[in-house]
């Protein structure tokens, strides 16, 4: 092994000698600096050793180029040529660039000429970029300066252009990385609000020549904020390079606690150190995005000329409402005006004030940027003092993807959006024109998750806490008693959709009862799809809306006529037909036998589309050892549905879902039905754990491995466990929960079960089920991300209720033993 030479092995040093004098959380934009100087030195000292030809140039691209590296960031070079002298130009790049490789630095270089330099910039953004931040280390001074000038002709010919292809590029990147101030495990560096976007401010000065502040487009108080929130995100980077020993820039989940102790967060009441370091992240992120923001918008668009600023709380409000309306977008004196009004947070409203905010929210979507604004000037805490508990505050589930704030001013937009197009949906439509009071609705909306401030049960804190800031806006009556309403019931359709028998007439006309009135039931469904869309693809499913489409329509049969039974009786007469002419081309006879065959819940829920693959699965007797089998695509992409028939028998659903776990797939949704002369027909969505695709070698083996398990030939707890070991480990900070509810249904006690999604789950549920002799009547299974929720309707082998008090303690520690083992 060849000696390395000096240059690098003082780096080196240098670099363990910079590290070791900050602390891990500690390294900012001055150590990223420090960092950079004894790289350019090095790459000095070696360039001068290779001795370089006259006409060569070494220049300092990226974040290098800006002088700020990262401990995991990568080294950019150019190395700038005239075409001649290949050999030499080869020899200086192999001496320049083995010497860094051979000492573990992350080196990207390029070689090129003046013109590929050009020509590379006219056709990619991230090339004129990486060489607008190009910074020259050795060599031909000149040479450089003549590529450069190249480059930045035509950006400053057309700024504004060159500025619409950096919105452009940021509008990709949100669609790829989403926005740091908002996602739970944000990409510092490519993400909406990161630290591409305060690179992208420089750019545009770049492009006009001076400063942002002397056009008229960034503001003194946003260049400030923009610095301060640089500085911290820059720390967060470095100390996550630092803690990983790479150059990833995702802030994962089970990163934060550790990046959290070296920054030096600490537990406080109702916010731990982790939920510190994110909140920390959000706001400044928060502060980037909008700057970035307003400066595109100002540049491209130009700016509302300042009027004269009502400087009361209602002319703020309908100034932001005007600007709403007309798309206007504020300048920046403007905005330091607004800012600079002294607004009494403990005050309540006035009339005009809350006819304001109103006003403002009935702005649809705009209103959303609107209150976005009165947030980052620190207006809106001010107007609603419970903001400020829930503003940047990160969601420890599985089911959101962003901060509560951020949630709840997504849930106002989509609320906005239903009321302006309520699209395809008959139910929709329908919803829409009962709401009787769209205010009460958009203020429901904002305030849904108000009490998730991490001090007790959301809803219920959430309840008093709309309460007081209604009280305080001066809103009562009719508005805000359906506003609270909404506060107080917004789970209430999504969770009974999802973990109760829908068939359980005594559940639709407790729900009915609970809402009270048409209007009251169509601001909720318009509410819950709201909610479910802001939460995250995976609370708002097709199979999802379905069913609380389903119970939504239950629920006003109720109140339209206060009769279940006969509706019941109704829709099962239509469905009835329905299944008739699905199966038009089948023997009459056998139709009816499999309409007196099949439970009544299948009837009413059955897709209509799958009865004739049920039909043809159930017609032919079934043997006691015969397992069959349907597979087709699901209702979203890389999922299937799975039809089982086989014998009923104990532990018959536990059999299916451990055959389902050794085979690779994982259970989503699952309903189970049994007909009247003891079949099973068990409806099934999966996926494939790992390989999405699932072939039919994998439904052979799944079969095979069911068959087996029925005869006893094989033992699934013994696979199941030995398959679990080769699968990652389910994730941390989801707590197992195990309820037994004995009131929400006359014939069934329900069960409720969640717990961190792993391998064999549902299988292990399942499992102590068939050990403790209960018979599965219905399941419900739902998964969101890495957290399941799940729903079982048992009853004992005498087909009683589970009410004794010594069995349902045993049932829960058995369920907790298993699924914590």
């Amino acid at each position: 092994m060849s000696e390395r030479p000096a240059p690098v092995g003082r780096l080196l040093e240098d670099l363990r000698s910079l590290d070791r004098a900050y602390s891990t959380g500690h390294h900012g934009r001055w150590s990223g600096r420090r960092r950079a100087e004894l790289v350019d030195a090095c790459v000095r000292d070696l360039a001068a050793a290779a001795g370089m030809p006259q006409d060569v140039a070494l220049v300092a691209l990226g974040g290098y180029g800006r002088g700020t590296l990262a401990p995991g960031s990568d080294l950019d070079l150019l190395i700038l040529h005239e075409g001649g002298s290949t050999d030499a130009v080869a020899a200086l790049a192999e001496t320049l660039l083995y010497p860094l490789w051979d000492a573990g630095l992350r080196v990207g270089h390029a070689v090129r000429t003046r013109e590929v330099c050009v020509e590379i910039a006219a056709e990619r953004l991230d090339a004129t970029t990486a060489m607008l931040d190009g910074r020259f280390l050795a060599g031909s001074a000149s040479g450089w300066d003549a590529v450069r000038s190249a480059v930045l002709a035509p950006v400053r010919g057309d700024p504004r252009a060159f500025a619409q292809r950096l919105v452009d590029d940021r509008d990709a990147r949100r669609e790829r990385f989403g926005s740091v101030s908002s996602l739970l495990e944000p990409e510092l560096k490519e993400g909406v609000g990161g630290l591409r976007d305060v690179h992208a401010l420089a750019w545009v000065r770049a492009a006009i020549g001076g400063p942002l502040e002397e056009a008229g487009i960034l503001r003194e108080a946003e260049r400030r904020s923009v610095d301060g929130a640089e500085e911290f995100l820059t720390r967060v980077r470095s100390a996550l390079h630092l803690e990983t020993g790479r150059g990833s820039d995702r802030l994962l989940a089970e990163q934060q606690p550790s990046i959290a102790a070296a920054m030096g967060f600490a537990d406080e009441p109702g916010l731990p150190a982790v939920d510190g370091l994110m909140r920390s992240v959000f706001e400044q992120a928060r502060q980037v995005e909008h700057v970035t923001t307003s400066v595109f918008d100002r540049f491209l668009r130009g700016t509302s000329p300042p009027a004269p600023l009502d400087a009361t709380p209602e002319g703020i409000l309908r100034a932001f409402a005007s600007g709403a309306r007309d798309g206007h977008v504020m300048s920046a004196a403007s905005l330091d005006a607004m800012s600079a009004v002294s607004l009494d947070a403990d005050r309540p409203w006035s009339e005009p004030t809350r006819s304001a905010f109103l006003e403002l929210l009935r702005c649809g979507p705009a209103a959303v940027d609107a209150l976005e604004t009165l947030d980052r000037i620190g207006l809106l805490e001010r107007y609603v003092p419970a903001w400020g508990p829930v503003r940047c505050r990160p969601q420890r589930d599985p089911y959101h993807r962003s901060s509560v704030d951020v949630h709840l001013l997504a849930t106002l937009a989509g609320v906005a959006r239903l009321l302006e197009d309520p699209g395809d949906d008959p139910s929709v439509a329908l919803a829409v024109r009962a709401v009787p009071d769209a205010d009460a609705l958009r203020l429901g909306a904002l305030l849904h998750d108000i009490g998730k401030t991490g001090q007790g049960h959301h809803v219920e804190t959430g309840t008093q806490v709309a309460r007081e800031t209604l009280e305080h806006a001066g809103t009562s009556g009719p508005t805000a008693d359906l506003a609270l309403f909404l506060v107080a019931e917004h789970l209430l359709l999504s969770d009974t959709a999802t973990r109760r028998d829908l068939d359980d007439e005594r559940l639709i006309v407790d729900v009915a009862d609970r809402v009270g009135d048409q209007g009251r039931l169509g601001s909720l469904y318009l509410l819950t799809i709201a909610d479910a869309e802001a939460t995250g693809p995976l609370a708002w499913t097709p199979w999802r809306a379905s069913l609380v489409r389903e119970l939504v329509a239950k629920v006003r049969h109720v109140l339209e006529r206060d009769d279940v039974g006969s509706g019941t009786a109704e829709r099962l007469t239509a469905r009835a037909e329905e299944i008739r002419a699905a199966l038009a081309d089948e023997d009459a006879e056998a139709v009816e036998r499999f309409l007196l065959r099949m439970p009544r819940g299948y009837v009413l829920t059955a897709p209509i589309d799958r009865v004739p693959i049920h039909h043809r699965l159930l017609a032919p007797a079934v043997g006691s050892h015969e397992v069959r089998t349907h597979a087709t695509e699901g209702s979203r992409a890389d999922a299937y549905e799975l039809a089982v028939v086989a014998a009923d028998r104990p532990g018959l659903l536990s059999m299916i879902a451990g055959a389902l776990s050794l085979a690779g797939l994982s259970i989503l949704t699952a309903q189970v039905f049994t007909t009247d002369d003891g079949v099973a027909v068990d409806l099934f969505e999966i996926e494939g754990v790992f390989e999405p695709e699932v072939g039919e070698e994998r439904w052979r083996e799944f079969r095979t491995t069911l068959r087996k398990a029925i005869e006893g030939r094989l033992s699934l707890d013994r696979r199941v466990r030995e398959k679990r070991r080769s699968y990652p480990e389910p994730p941390t900070g989801v707590p197992v929960r195990v309820e037994v509810d004995n009131e929400a249904s006359d014939f069934f006690t329900v069960i409720e079960v969640g717990a961190p999604d792993r391998l064999g789950l549902l299988y292990d549920i399942t499992r102590t089920f068939a050990e403790l002799r209960l018979d599965v009547h219905l399941a419900k299974v739902a998964t969101f991300g890495g957290r399941v929720v799940d729903a079982f309707y048992v009853r004992d082998e005498l087909g009683r209720r589970v009410d004794d008090p010594e069995i349902v303690a045993e049932l829960g520690l058995a369920l907790r033993s298993r699924i914590e083992r």
